[in-house]
């Protein structure tokens, strides 16, 4: 993920770092380029393109030598299991949306856990999740965070973020959706003195 380089993080925790001197909130961003491997998915692309490059031998009306034709169909199944793995657009295609969104589902549910996003002392963290492959952004609020702030600003801020992958800058129209989210926890959830950041901007977690 080259776009998601060090100049884009450094604007990032420079943002998140302003949100949160102005407000309560603990903020976490994290970048997946997946949210899984979907192999299972080019393996049975590869399977299908086998099957097709065995029934033109099959029904071809050119004799072809047996070994010519056994190779082929070796090499049309390894050819398109690896074409599918590394053209990502290509392998989308054939994810379901529902399936895709689960597991995002899973893996931000899974990082709020395991990232101890649930451990702030007024339960005031909130993980914003990226998955690149499924073009999906997750919010995920801790109940304090979620109670503080209208339901309806939650639902426009998950909308804007996935509005990015509509954009060509990606990293930058992040950047954007996030300043913008500044006065609304300001509004709502209000700082106070002597606040100490509980979270680390440069959070990484392995799952």
């Amino acid at each position: 993920m080259k776009r998601f380089n060090d100049n884009f993080k450094s604007k990032l925790y420079k943002t998140i770092e302003d949100i949160e001197n102005n407000s309560l909130v603990e903020i976490v961003s994290i970048f997946r380029a997946s949210s899984g491997s979907y192999k299972d998915v080019s393996l049975w692309t590869a399977v299908a393109f086998m099957f097709l490059t065995s029934s033109f031998f099959m029904f071809s009306p050119i004799e072809f030598d047996v070994y010519m034709i056994w190779l082929s169909t070796f090499a049309s199944f390894i050819l398109a299991y690896f074409i599918t793995e590394i053209l990502k657009p290509f392998k989308r295609l054939f994810v379901s949306k529902k399936r895709m969104k689960k597991n995002v589902d899973i893996y931000g549910r899974a990082i709020f856990q395991k990232g101890g996003i649930r451990f702030t002392n007024e339960k005031i963290g909130v993980l914003i999740y990226v998955s690149v492959f499924e073009k999906q952004v997750k919010i995920i609020p801790d109940r304090g965070a979620f109670t503080s702030v209208p339901n309806e600003m939650w639902e426009q801020f998950e909308s804007n973020f996935q509005a990015i992958f509509n954009k060509s800058d990606i990293t930058g129209e992040f950047i954007n959706e996030l300043k913008k989210t500044k006065p609304i926890f300001a509004e709502y959830i209000l700082p106070v003195e002597n606040d100490i950041n509980e979270l680390p901007d440069d959070l990484e977690i392995e799952l």
